[in-house]
């Protein structure tokens, strides 16, 4: 999982890599009473060859980009939302299926962290990333 927090004033700070764990939150955050925040998800794919690929994750970050700037909440920039993610699926390669088996699914996050209770925007944000291994969820059915 990958942690970045950033104030209403201020920019995202740096991030950092963490375990896969529960986060702890007020119930007067942004996120739960006003529904300041939104999320992406994409997914890294094994190769035949068995390296890993990611989906175009620069159009992930240009989405939360402009969902951020509807809800007005700041957004992490697009280096702060790609880079994160390249660091987040290697960290994570032994949850990625083998080819055609699945791939992992990768949430980035972006929520109103801070306590709020009245109309404004929240005081904190927080962007997190985390990821987990899933299935396929079409099977590709051919009728002849």
């Amino acid at each position: 999982m990958y942690i970045m927090k950033c104030s209403m004033k201020e920019n995202f700070s740096r991030g950092h890599l963490t375990n896969y764990g529960n986060i702890e939150i007020s119930p007067s955050v942004g996120v739960l009473n006003y529904g300041q925040g939104l999320f992406e998800g994409l997914k890294a794919y094994r190769k035949p060859d068995g390296r890993i690929q990611l989906f175009r994750p620069e159009h992930n970050a240009l989405r939360m980009q402009a969902g951020a700037r509807r809800l007005r909440m700041p957004s992490p920039s697009l280096e702060q939302f790609v880079k994160p993610v390249r660091q987040v699926v290697p960290a994570n390669k032994r949850w990625v299926p083998t080819h055609g088996k699945g791939s992992l699914y990768v949430r980035p996050l972006l929520m109103g962290s801070g306590s709020v209770l009245g109309i404004g925007p929240a005081p904190e944000y927080t962007f997190l990333i985390f990821a987990s291994p899933i299935g396929n969820f079409y099977k590709v059915h051919v009728n002849i």
